[in-house]
């Protein structure tokens, strides 16, 4: 099922079967002298807890696909419709289990598997990039994917990648995550740098080498080329590090 609305960008819900339910113990055994509690009703509480859960965002689309049950189910209908949560363990996003429940005039209890997917225009690579490539505006591409799965965080805006380093060789259509990119290396290891200290109405300048790869702001180690002491300092944007006096 698909529900959309007039007022774009608005998130569009999709939703279908899937799997079988986990049933609880007794519960495929007939409800004798009662009215049989409707299978329609059962699944649409869990499919409209799963909505709920999901929640809505401009630009998003949620995906839900939501366990068939057993044909053989029988249950004493339930006096109210019934209610739902997580199971232990659920998740918001991705698989997780639905616990549906009843509670007069009988008690109750099944588990619906379900999965809630999220779909955002998200950073996904143009082309191949090798280790350490600077990532520019050809490189990266807006598309739409799931992101349930993407433990390690995504892009939503190309500006917020160009100008990163890549981790490693990355292949065209990944998804670009945190783990893939750093900040672009601004000093190599072996390289010779200015060493500099600052405070008011003092600077003092000195030649060193790197005993480390660095990005802008990070903390290496530096052997003062004079003195061949070993300090630490932080890489500037401009490839110089800077000490405490």
């Amino acid at each position: 099922m698909t529900v959309t609305t007039t007022q774009p960008p608005q998130p569009r819900l999709r939703v279908r079967a899937i799997g079988c339910a986990l049933i609880a113990a007794g519960l495929l055994q007939p409800a004798l002298g009662a009215d049989i509690e409707s299978v329609e009703r059962i699944l649409n509480t869990a499919r409209a807890f799963a909505a709920e859960t999901a929640g809505t965002s401009p630009g998003q689309e949620i995906q839900i696909e939501i366990g068939q049950l057993d044909s053989r189910l029988q249950l004493t209908r339930c006096a109210h419709p019934p209610t739902a949560q997580l199971a232990p363990g659920g998740r918001t996003e991705g698989h997780t289990t639905i616990n549906v429940r009843c509670s007069e005039p009988v008690s109750w209890s099944l588990f619906v598997p379900a999965r809630i997917e999220r779909h955002l225009p998200v950073v996904v690579l143009e082309r191949p990039i090798n280790r350490q490539q600077v990532i520019g505006p050809d490189d990266i591409r807006i598309e739409r994917q799931a992101v349930s799965t993407l433990s390690n965080g995504y892009f939503t805006e190309a500006e917020d990648v160009i100008g990163l380093a890549s981790r490693r060789r990355l292949m065209p259509g990944q998804v670009l995550t945190s783990a893939h990119v750093t900040q672009q290396r601004i000093v190599k290891r072996g390289q010779e740098v200015t060493l500099f200290s600052a405070r008011p109405g003092l600077i003092v300048r000195m030649k060193g080498v790197a005993l480390e790869d660095g990005s802008e702001g990070a903390r290496i180690r530096v052997r003062n080329s004079s003195s061949k002491r070993v300090v630490e300092g932080y890489v500037e944007p401009s490839g110089a590090v800077r000490v405490a006096l």
